[in-house]
């Protein structure tokens, strides 16, 4: 079906049917302000379009040729297409079933984007939005996402596999362009540090910013996240975990949690928002980053092992010494006696900052002979923030 009139729309509301409708290259549509005009089937608009209204479609929707195209609205059921070349947009509102495909070189959107339902296909980097992100929708955007600050907060309303992840990217400098992409990671690449269980392989984020780099803070509202069970994980004693937000080093290719606080997180930690409050770097080649379960203290913990083996295949089980957590350490003693009450070894130490995983005995006497196997007596001292702590027992040299 062709029309080749001129349409001219000043009615609040218009619909057309749910046929198949080309809009012929001489025909006009003008739909005034405060106009609401529905397509319901799929639609190719070769004519000129002046919207002031709003065009809300129930299937796929053609602009071809046309660039301003002024506000639109997606309320299909089904999968839907956008189709044309550079679209210049108003407010783009997404709140249907399904995926909304871009077909397009891009999407500009100066008015707001607003996912209230739905996924939007951008997988090609094509949304560019100078305006706003209204939050607190169910949809999001599956691929890539180009953001103009103003100076504001900008939420990226991303997520993937079915699940809104969203991230607030906060303190740019106003007019910078920030891509956010939203992806499945690749799992073998996640390695983390010493200090997490693990790195979820379900979602990460991939920073970049146009221009000079900037300095930035990084919050996310996470949903269908499995923290519990993590494949690339390695078991952590603690009293309590947490979700955090992990940031790829490429320095010694690592994963390393950012510090922040957790809100609305569910038991299972599979939802929640994460604020970190450390400042990243972003810049033009891109900062990956994830999420990852932590331990966390919730007092200074103060443990002294039973045992030690000196030849032991773990290096941790080879050296007798203190752990400590929770606390900065100023001060460290430790003494060891054998049986017969003799000093074995001894250390004294204290600074600003002590890495108390550096003092240990090693089982190796003065003399540096190999300490017979047996049990040795000790006294451990730490001060940590102005708090004395003190530990004294028996532990087992095995050979």
């Amino acid at each position: 079906m062709k029309y080749f009139i001129h349409f001219i729309l000043l009615f609040q509301v218009v619909a057309l049917s749910a046929q198949t409708i080309t809009f012929g290259d001489q025909t006009d549509l003008y739909l005034g302000d405060g106009t609401i005009f529905f397509f319901g089937g799929n639609t190719s608009l070769k004519g000129p379009v002046n919207n002031s209204g709003t065009i809300v479609s129930y299937s796929d929707l053609d602009f071809t040729t046309n660039r301003n195209v002024g506000n639109i609205k997606f309320n299909g059921v089904l999968d839907q297409e956008l189709s044309g070349d550079t679209l210049d947009v108003g407010n783009f509102i997404v709140d249907k079933q399904g995926r909304l495909n871009l077909l397009t070189d891009q999407v500009i959107v100066s008015g707001g984007l607003e996912t209230i339902n739905g996924v939007v296909d951008a997988a090609e980097e094509e949304l560019l939005v100078s305006g706003s992100f209204p939050s607190g929708g169910d949809g999001y955007v599956d691929g890539k996402l180009l953001g103009i600050s103003r100076g504001n907060p900008v939420t990226f309303p991303m997520g993937v596999n079915g699940a809104p992840n969203y991230m607030t990217i906060s303190n740019l400098p106003s007019g910078s362009i920030v891509s956010v992409e939203c992806k499945v990671p690749i799992q073998n690449e996640l390695l983390p540090d010493e200090d997490m269980v693990g790195i979820s392989d379900e979602v990460e984020w991939i920073l970049k910013v146009s221009g000079d780099s900037v300095e930035a803070q990084v919050s996310v509202n996470f949903s269908g996240v499995d923290l519990q069970n993590l494949s690339n994980g390695e078991p952590i004693r603690s009293l309590a975990y947490e979700p955090a937000i992990v940031i790829f080093s490429k320095e010694d290719t690592l994963y390393h949690a950012l510090s922040g606080a957790v809100t609305n997180a569910d038991a299972n930690f599979s939802s929640g928002t994460i604020n970190s409050t450390d400042n990243i770097w972003i810049n033009d080649s891109g900062r990956r980053l994830g999420i990852a379960l932590i331990p966390i203290i919730v007092e200074p913990t103060f443990f002294i092992p039973k045992a030690f083996a000196p030849k032991a295949l773990q290096e941790d089980n080879r050296i007798f010494r203190a752990y400590f957590a929770g606390a900065l350490v100023s001060s460290i003693s430790i003494k060891v006696y054998d049986s017969f009450n003799k000093e074995v070894y001894s250390l004294n130490d204290s600074g600003s900052e002590l890495d108390i995983s550096q003092y240990g005995w090693n089982g190796v006497l003065s003399s540096g002979l190999d300490a017979p196997e047996g049990v040795y007596y000790y006294q451990v001292r730490i001060v940590a923030e102005s708090q004395e702590y003190s530990k004294t027992g028996s532990v087992l040299l095995v050979k």
